[in-house]
């Protein structure tokens, strides 16, 4: 996934949720992009479809669609051609197995914003930023294989080492937020924990390797087991 696609995945998702309960309609999408964007054509509709279909079937985001008459302002219904199609984002449930998906896109929105501050000079004159969530980059295809169950082939910078560390076959089973850093959780081929914060890996490449799924799996569990052995920070 490229990162104006990202973008854009994100940005709609920033729409529905200021929607709320009433939802939003197509025109009233690509009315707003043009008026936050200064572009036309950035939205076609078979593309809109596109994203709502990988929201759904990539990120678990789900997407109600509601076919409603609009209204003159006496109340007289209009000619059916005129119905539109309202979409809201329903949030879900939260919980011991509820998805994660959904912070995992409130972070990316939270990183779009960062970078629509950073990037405009009239913004610079009032706002500084002095972080930003590392490895965001790398954070889609990671996402992938742990949704897939299958195995990467990464490079692992060591800050204590002087050349990164190939590991290949590594299991990863989750993505840890913390401080504005992404964190991969998982284990390597002879099954020994680790977390790595993502913006040291290098050379991600997913491979054709699955491994065996555990429903039981929670990456705050995991997380807080493997820093409560090292002495370190768990999450709360």
């Amino acid at each position: 996934m490229d990162y104006k696609n990202l973008e854009m995945l994100t940005w709609l998702v920033t729409q529905f949720r200021r929607a709320g309960k009433t939802g939003i309609t197509y025109n009233e999408l690509t009315h707003r992009l043009f008026l936050e964007t200064s572009t036309e054509g950035l939205l076609p509709k078979r593309s809109f479809h596109n994203y709502l279909r990988e929201l759904r079937e990539r990120f678990g985001v789900k997407i109600e669609c509601e076919k409603n008459l609009e209204y003159e302002n006496r109340k007289k219904k209009l000619m059916d051609t005129n119905r539109r199609y309202r979409y809201r984002l329903v949030d879900e449930p939260k919980g011991g197995n509820a998805p994660w998906t959904m912070p995992f896109l409130w972070s990316l929105e939270t990183a779009a914003a960062m970078k629509y501050l950073r990037d405009s000079d009239e913004n610079s004159r009032y706002v500084h930023i002095d972080c930003a969530p590392t490895g965001s980059e790398h954070v889609p295809v990671l996402l992938d294989a742990i949704r897939q169950h299958r195995c990467v082939d990464l490079r692992y910078r060591d800050p204590a080492v002087p050349f990164p560390v190939h590991y290949d076959a590594f299991e990863p089973r989750g993505l840890v937020m913390k401080n504005f850093i992404w964190y991969l959780l998982g284990y390597t081929k002879v099954h020994v924990e680790k977390i790595w914060p993502v913006y040291r890996l290098k050379d991600i490449k997913t491979t054709d390797i699955q491994f065996q799924p555990d429903n039981r799996f929670s990456p705050k569990k995991f997380w807080n087991k493997y820093n409560k052995r090292l002495g370190m920070e768990t999450l709360e």
